[in-house]
């Protein structure tokens, strides 16, 4: 019963890949160099969102500190870490499409890896208080943080694909930024406001098809 949790945490990560794979022909080594970066990306997430010292010694409001903890360390730091990962995956003939898509999944096993330190995290409160609690908190989370991790992935990915294009679209990484702290800013609401976390999403993922659109447009031009 241990590992069920587990193996529920890495389904969209999973799917993604044979998915990519098999439905759209990724190279299997390019994605699992992906994977494999993003899973050791949580490492350096977790230690610099650790000694990073607390804003709220200077910040008393408690929304304009939630706000700027969300953009800065979450949004920021995150996206900043996300695109130095992404820049030793392989550019060289692949399409920008291709490259997005081993973007998505380095996103998206990020994100499952951090549900699995989540799950871990709350283990012991589940003991207590029952299990069922923490399956839908972990499903939640599949439909919500994997998925700002798998686009604002994305945003980055098409970033470092302009850079190699010798045309740099600065604005898909600090868009990346925004839509992630925005994210999480909603997302620690235990009210209504928790729900705009979902508009962010499906901004996210639009925008992801936008500049990917953007893109493709440069290249036939």
């Amino acid at each position: 019963m241990f590992f069920i949790p587990i193996i529920i945490c890495f389904i969209p990560c999973i799917t993604g890949f044979f998915i990519f794979r098999f439905g759209c022909k990724v190279k299997t080594s390019h994605l699992l160099i992906a994977a494999l970066l993003g899973l050791i990306s949580v490492l350096p997430i977790g230690a610099i969102q650790y000694v990073i010292p607390d804003m709220n010694i200077l910040i008393k409001h408690r929304i304009l500190y939630q706000l700027l903890k969300s953009i800065i360390l979450y949004g920021f730091v995150e996206e900043v870490i996300k695109a130095l990962m992404i820049l030793p995956l392989p550019k060289k003939n692949n399409s920008a499409l291709n490259f997005l898509l081993i973007s998505f999944l380095f996103g998206l096993t990020l994100g499952c890896f951090e549900s699995v330190v989540y799950y871990l995290d709350k283990l012991n409160l589940s003991v207590t208080r029952g299990g069922s609690l923490l399956y839908v908190q972990l499903f939640e989370r599949i439909f919500s943080s994997d998925l700002i991790h798998m686009s604002c992935a994305g945003l980055c990915g098409l970033f470092i694909y302009t850079c190699s294009q010798k045309k740099a679209r600065i604005s898909f990484f600090v868009l990346a930024v925004i839509l992630h702290g925005l994210y999480d800013f909603f997302a620690c609401f235990k009210n209504g406001l928790k729900w705009f976390a979902i508009p962010v999403i499906l901004l996210a993922l639009i925008e992801c098809r936008i500049k990917y659109k953007a893109i493709t447009q440069d290249q036939q031009e």
